[in-house]
């Protein structure tokens, strides 16, 4: 009578479930991955500033950090589940794809606007640095008496946006910014918000603000969120929202980037 002699299980060695997974990669994830690398590596080259704006601020050091995990226990879980190699490169590869594309390709593609308009930040302080020019040289000093006193005429009403204050647009962050902000008021009393000659570096969900304040870098109390940038370069216009008054002072025209709450370009405006 032969005796059965009961098999005790057996305790995987450290790390042989960790092995065993890494055998699991397939020759076609190891190209696709190499191949990712490289044209990452060629993008950072081409455009350094791609290296810098995942750790601009929390939110994208969180959105980095987290996608990554996130795409790392999935990949995991796949090798563990005995997933298809195929199956695999789509799942991961194609999200990275959409993400990334939503993410770069701004630095690389410039959107263009022309958006007309009945005059402009220049043809306004032109006529402004005139009117300063003819004004006499020293107003302490009387004008010679005249026999007859001038007519009083009153001045007619504008016919068409005025200017009441204009800066100059200066990169944020790192980022390049030049240009100029204008904040007009139509004759039926609504404002509007002017870039011209604009141009700063793209970048994704970039919005438009002004912010109360001179030099602002962050979305303070008051800030008016004027909407999606129309275009990283050329002549734009933002309507301020209808009953808008805005008190003499300073404010900002900001530029920032809504998804990763970083400021893009500045421009400091006095009325």
């Amino acid at each position: 009578m032969v005796r059965m002699t009961p098999r005790t299980p057996t305790t995987p060695a450290p790390g042989a479930s960790g092995r065993a997974l890494i055998g699991r990669i397939t020759r076609l994830e190891l190209i696709v991955g190499a191949l990712v690398a490289a044209i990452m590596a060629l993008l950072v080259f081409l455009e350094p500033a791609i290296l810098r704006a995942p750790f601009q601020s929390g939110r994208a050091v969180l959105f980095t950090v987290g996608g990554t995990a996130l795409a790392a226990v999935a990949f995991v879980i796949m090798l563990r589940l005995r997933v298809p190699a195929i199956a695999r490169v789509v799942v991961l590869l194609v999200p990275f794809l959409i993400v990334n594309w939503w993410l770069i390709s701004p630095y690389f593609v410039d959107n263009v606007v022309d958006e007309a308009f009945s005059t402009s930040i220049s043809e306004q302080r032109g006529a402004d640095d005139a009117a300063a020019d003819d004004a006499p040289a020293d107003p302490a000093v009387p004008a010679a008496p005249t026999t007859e006193a001038p007519p009083v005429t009153e001045a007619p009403p504008p016919t068409g946006p005025v200017l009441l204050g204009a800066g100059s647009f200066v990169g944020l962050a790192g980022y390049t910014g030049t240009g100029d902000a204008g904040i007009f008021e139509n004759p039926d009393g609504s404002l509007v918000l002017r870039f011209e000659n604009f141009d700063v570096q793209n970048g994704p969900d970039l919005k438009v603000y002004l912010v109360p304040g001179a030099d602002q870098t962050s979305l303070a109390a008051g800030a008016l969120d004027l909407g999606v940038l129309k275009g990283n370069v050329g002549n734009q216009t933002y309507e301020l929202p209808p009953g808008t008054e805005l008190p003499p002072g300073s404010y900002t025209a900001l530029v920032w980037c809504e998804a990763f709450a970083v400021e893009f370009a500045g421009a400091t405006i006095d009325i």
